[in-house]
């Protein structure tokens, strides 16, 4: 899945966890990790998002919930980058969804948000 957002916005995202029969995993993962970066080659990351840090789970309507928060890309560039969603669960690793980032273009900076 490609996401599309304006550097320095906000954006809410919620997924499920799901069987190849679309039934809904209830399980929660002992670890769990957004993560984006310049390229799959690189080592560092630029965002990442952890589960019981900024990842929460909600069990009434079984949606992981997180945020890229504004100051998570203010210091991009516009660009695409790449990221995946990777769960750890009985010490075993698994990359549930992966697609890009892109980075477009603002017209209202942060330093362009002064109080009148």
């Amino acid at each position: 899945m490609n996401i599309e957002l304006i550097r320095g916005d906000t954006l809410d995202l919620k997924f499920q966890r799901k069987l190849i029969n679309n039934e809904v995993i209830t399980s929660v993962p002992d670890e769990m990790y957004f993560t984006v970066k310049n390229n799959y080659n690189d080592e560092d990351y630029l965002i990442q998002k952890r589960l019981g840090e900024s990842i929460t789970y909600n069990e009434e309507d079984n949606y992981y919930y997180f945020t890229i928060e504004p100051e998570d890309t203010d210091g991009l560039e516009y660009s695409s980058y790449v990221y995946d969603i990777e769960i750890v669960k009985d010490g075993k690793v698994k990359t549930i969804l992966k697609g890009k980032l892109k980075i477009k273009q603002e017209v209202t900076f942060a330093t362009n948000r002064t109080e009148v």
